[in-house]
C-alpha cells in the first residue's frame, strides 16, 4: 500500500509539472515578434488578440508548449474593417515561429498566391497545413513542402491553377494531400513506385480540370496512398472500374460508368488543343425488317394509348369519389377542428413552459404609442442599454447579424448581456420571434430578457453565453482544461449536437402548432460555460407551413414536383431544420469551418463530396473526413462514425426521407445502436416496423437508398449503380421502405412537402 500511494502522488506530480509547462507564458521573443507581425498583416481583431495579453494564455486560437508557439489557428476569424477593404495572403510572421507544427486558416480570406518562401521556407515541424476555403488563387510553388515535415495539407475548395506541382507527391511523410476543388488543368501528377511513404491516407485532387490519359499514373498514387480520388475531371484511358479504393466517376474514362457525355468530353479536348484517345466502336445491331418494326410500332401504340385511356379514366373516378367524400365530411369538420385543437392545448399545457412563469419579459409594441416616447421592459431602459454596451460601440460590436447588429454589455449591476439592435428595415421580423417567446420557453432556447422600443428602433436582450457560439468554440483552445486539447474533444461534440437535436424536438413536437427555426448553423448555437446548448438566432423562426389549406390539384402537383426555389426565406418545414442540423453535425466531424452557414456552390461541392465518403458498411471511411485537430480512439471512432452516418440521413436530397428530430435525438443518445444494428440484425429484422427498431431502421434504410444516389457538382442526382427501382423495387423490399419513410416522417404534411434546398 505505501508504495502504491507513492506511485500515485509521483504521477500526479508529474501530470501538474507537464501542466504547469504547457500553460507558461510566452517565453520566445522570436515567436512574440511572429504572432505580432501575423496580428498585423491579418488585421486579427483585439477581441481574439489582445495586444497588452500573453498570447499563450489569452490568445484565442494560440497554443504553446513549454513557452514556445506550437500552432496558429485563425479559422473562423473576422479581420478588422480597415484591413477588410485589401486582405491579401500576408503570413510572412510564420518564419519566426521555428517551432509551429500547425497552422489552420481554413474559412478564413487569404485572397492571393502561395508566396514562393513556401517551398523552403517553412517552420521545419510543421506537420498541418490547413488552407481549406481561404480564397487562395494562382499557382502552388514548385518545391512545397520540401524543408518541413508536413503530414497533411489541406488545400481544397479555393482557385488554385496551373499544374500539381510532381514533388509535392515526393514528400515522404505526407499522409494526406486534400486538392480538390480548384482549377488544377494539366495532366495527373504522376509519382515514382516506393517514393514516400507507403502508408499515406488520402489523395484528393477531385473537381478540377485535369485530362489526359491517367491510367499508369493512377497505378502508381495507389501505391502510395490507401484512398485516391480523381472525381469530376476529364481524364481519359480505359479502367475496368473494379477497385473500390479509387474513385474515378465523372471523367472520360472507357470501360466504367458514371462518366460524362462523349460530347462534353471532345469539346472540353479541342479546347484545350490536345486529342482524346478513340474509343472502339461497338458493332451496330442488326436491325428488324422495316414491315415488321411498323407491324411492332403499330400494335404498340395501340396497346399504349389504350392503357392511357384507360388511366385517365381511373384517376377521374377516384378524383371524384375524393370530392364526394370531403363534401360528405364536411358537417363534421368543424367538431373534429374543436377536439384536435383541445388535444393541442392538452399537450402544450403539459410539455411547455409558459413565458410568465419564467425572468422572460415581454411585451409588443403598441401602435398607439408615439414614436418619441420610449418603452421599458425587464427594468431595462435605453440609456441603460446605451451605458451598457459603450454606446453600440465597435469594441461591442460582437457580429451583423441578418436581422440585426449584435453586442456584447455589462450592467450595472455587473450582468453580462447580449443586446440585437434592430434597424427599421428589419423590424418586421420582431413579431414571429415575440410571439414565439410570449408563448414558450425551454431550457435549450437562448432566454430572452427584454424587448424595448425607442423611436423607430427596437432592441432585445438576452441572456449571456460565456463560450459564445459553435463557430468560436469549436477550434478554440480551452485555458480552462487541464488536458490541453486544441479543440473541443469528441465528447463536447456530441453533447452540443444532442443538445441541438433536443431544441429541435422540443420546437417541431412540442409546441403547437410545431414552430421551424430556419437559420440552424454553428453560429446559432450558443453555448454556456459548461457548454450546454442554448440555441439563438430565432428572427426567422415562424409556425410549420400547413396543407390542410390547399385543394385536391394543388396537392396532385406538389406530390410530383417541389417547391419554387425562388420562395422569399428559407422553408418554413421541420425537414429543413434536419437538413441544416446535418450540416452542423457534419461540421462537429469535419472541422470545416463555414459549411453549416453557406450555401455557394463551393460548399454544397464539399458537401456532396463529403457524404459520398461516408459508407454504412465501411468504418474506415471516415477517417478520409475527419477533423485533422479531433484526436479519438478506436472505439470512439465509431461513435464519430455513426454520427457521421446520421449527418448523411439528414442531408438527404428528398425531404420526405430525412428522419423526424426525435430519431435523430435518439440516435444520437446512443449512436452505437445505429451501425452495430446494420451489423447484427438480418434484413427481416430490418423490415419489421416494431417500435424498437424503427428508429434505426430509419437511417439504416435511409443511408442504404442514398448510396444509390450522388449529387453531381453540378446538382444533378447520380446513379453510380443503375436504377434504383431494379434494386429495392417489388415484393417485400419494396413495402419495407415504404414503412421506414413512414417511421421517419409519419405526419402527412411532412410527406406532401417537397422543399428542394
Amino acid at each position: 500500500m505505501p508504495h502504491c500511494r507513492l506511485l500515485l502522488a509521483a504521477v500526479a506530480l508529474l501530470g501538474a509539472v507537464a501542466a504547469a509547462v504547457a500553460q507558461q507564458p510566452l517565453a520566445s521573443p522570436s515567436d512574440l515578434a511572429g504572432l505580432y507581425s501575423l496580428r498585423a498583416s491579418l488585421g486579427l481583431r483585439a477581441r481574439e488578440w489582445p495586444a497588452r495579453a500573453d498570447p499563450c494564455t489569452a490568445w484565442v486560437g494560440v497554443m504553446c508548449r513549454a513557452g514556445r508557439v506550437v500552432g496558429v489557428s485563425v479559422a473562423g476569424f473576422r479581420r478588422t474593417r480597415l484591413a477588410s477593404r485589401a486582405p491579401a495572403f500576408a503570413v510572412d510572421g510564420l518564419r519566426n515561429l521555428t517551432a509551429l507544427e500547425l497552422f489552420n486558416a481554413s474559412g478564413f480570406p487569404l485572397p492571393g498566391e502561395v508566396p514562393a518562401w513556401f517551398s523552403r521556407g517553412l517552420p521545419p515541424p510543421l506537420a498541418v497545413l490547413d488552407l481549406r476555403y481561404a480564397a487562395v488563387n494562382g499557382t502552388l510553388p514548385p518545391d512545397l513542402g520540401s524543408s518541413g515535415n508536413l503530414t497533411r495539407l489541406l488545400l481544397s475548395g479555393n482557385s488554385l491553377s496551373g499544374q500539381v506541382p510532381e514533388t509535392l507527391l515526393s514528400v515522404k511523410g505526407l499522409r494526406v494531400l486534400d486538392l480538390s476543388t480548384n482549377n488544377f488543368t494539366g495532366e495527373l501528377p504522376s509519382v515514382s513506385v516506393g517514393a514516400g511513404d507507403v502508408a499515406a491516407s488520402l489523395f484528393n485532387i477531385s473537381g478540377n480540370s485535369l485530362y489526359g490519359v491517367a491510367t499508369d499514373a493512377i497505378g502508381a498514387l495507389k501505391t502510395r496512398f490507401r484512398l485516391v480520388d480523381v472525381s469530376s475531371n476529364y481524364l481519359d484511358g480505359n479502367w475496368n472500374g473494379s477497385d473500390a479504393t479509387v474513385d474515378v466517376s465523372v471523367n472520360c474514362f472507357s470501360g466504367v460508368s458514371g462518366q460524362r457525355r462523349r460530347v462534353d468530353c471532345e469539346d472540353f479536348y479541342r479546347r484545350e488543343g490536345v486529342r482524346l484517345v478513340d474509343i472502339p466502336v461497338p458493332a451496330p445491331l442488326p436491325q428488324p425488317s422495316p414491315e415488321k418494326s411498323r407491324g411492332i410500332s403499330k400494335n404498340v401504340l395501340i396497346g399504349v394509348l389504350a392503357a392511357a385511356a384507360a388511366l385517365m379514366v381511373m384517376f377521374l373516378v377516384a378524383l371524384l369519389f375524393c370530392l364526394m367524400r370531403r363534401r360528405q365530411r364536411g358537417g363534421g369538420r368543424g367538431a373534429e377542428t374543436n377536439e384536435e385543437g383541445a388535444r393541442g392545448m392538452r399537450r402544450r399545457d403539459s410539455s411547455v413552459n409558459p413565458v410568465a412563469s419564467s425572468p422572460v419579459a415581454v411585451s409588443p409594441r403598441a401602435d398607439a404609442t408615439p414614436k418619441d416616447a420610449i418603452a421599458v421592459f425587464g427594468e431595462l431602459t435605453y440609456e441603460q442599454l446605451v451605458h451598457a454596451t459603450g454606446g453600440f460601440g465597435d469594441d461591442n460590436l460582437l457580429k451583423h447579424g441578418h436581422s440585426g447588429d449584435i453586442y456584447h454589455g455589462v450592467l450595472e449591476n455587473g450582468a453580462h448581456v447580449i443586446v440585437k439592435k434592430i434597424g427599421t428595415k428589419s423590424i418586421n421580423t420582431v413579431s414571429s420571434e415575440l410571439d414565439f417567446y410570449s408563448r414558450y420557453s425551454h431550457e435549450r432556447i437562448v432566454p430572452l430578457l427584454g424587448h424595448l422600443a425607442n423611436n423607430d428602433e427596437e432592441f432585445l436582450s438576452y441572456k449571456y453565453m460565456p463560450k459564445a457560439d459553435l463557430t468560436n468554440a469549436l477550434h478554440k483552445k480551452p485555458v480552462d482544461t487541464e488536458d490541453g486539447l486544441h479543440s473541443l474533444d469528441w465528447i463536447t461534440r456530441l453533447k452540443i449536437a444532442t443538445g441541438v437535436a433536443e431544441a429541435m424536438c422540443f420546437l417541431h413536437d412540442e409546441c403547437s402548432p410545431p414552430f421551424v427555426h430556419r437559420d440552424i448553423q454553428a453560429s446559432s448555437v450558443l453555448l454556456d460555460d459548461k457548454f450546454e446548448v442554448r440555441l439563438g438566432s430565432m428572427s426567422n423562426i415562424c409556425a410549420q407551413q400547413s396543407a390542410g389549406s390547399q385543394n385536391v390539384f394543388s396537392r396532385i402537383l406538389r406530390s410530383s414536383k417541389s417547391l419554387d426555389k425562388n420562395t422569399s426565406g428559407p422553408p418554413a418545414t421541420c425537414s429543413y431544420d434536419v437538413y441544416c442540423f446535418g450540416k452542423v453535425i457534419l461540421e462537429l466531424v469535419t472541422g470545416n469551418f463555414g459549411v453549416s452557414g453557406s450555401n455557394d456552390a463551393g460548399s454544397e461541392e464539399w458537401l456532396a463530396g463529403t457524404t459520398n465518403r461516408i459508407s454504412i458498411s465501411d468504418k474506415d471511411s471516415i477517417t478520409n473526413i475527419i477533423d485533422p485537430l479531433l484526436v479519438v480512439d478506436e472505439d470512439h471512432l465509431e461513435e464519430v462514425w455513426a454520427v457521421a452516418i446520421v449527418a448523411k440521413t439528414c442531408l438527404n436530397s428528398k425531404p420526405s426521407r430525412r428522419p423526424s428530430a426525435r430519431y435523430v435525438l435518439k440516435a444520437l443518445e446512443n449512436p452505437l445502436r445505429v451501425v452495430r444494428a446494420g451489423s447484427q440484425s438480418n434484413s427481416a429484422r430490418l423490415r419489421s416496423s416494431s417500435s424498437r427498431s424503427s428508429w434505426q431502421s430509419a437511417f439504416l434504410q435511409g443511408n442504404r437508398y442514398q448510396s444509390y444516389e450522388v449529387m453531381s457538382p453540378s446538382g444533378r442526382m447520380l446513379d453510380r449503380r443503375g436504377s434504383v427501382r431494379s434494386h429495392i423495387s417489388g415484393g417485400e423490399a419494396s413495402s419495407s421502405f415504404k414503412r421506414s419513410l413512414r417511421e421517419i416522417a409519419p405526419d402527412p404534411q411532412v410527406l406532401d412537402e417537397d422543399v428542394a434546398v
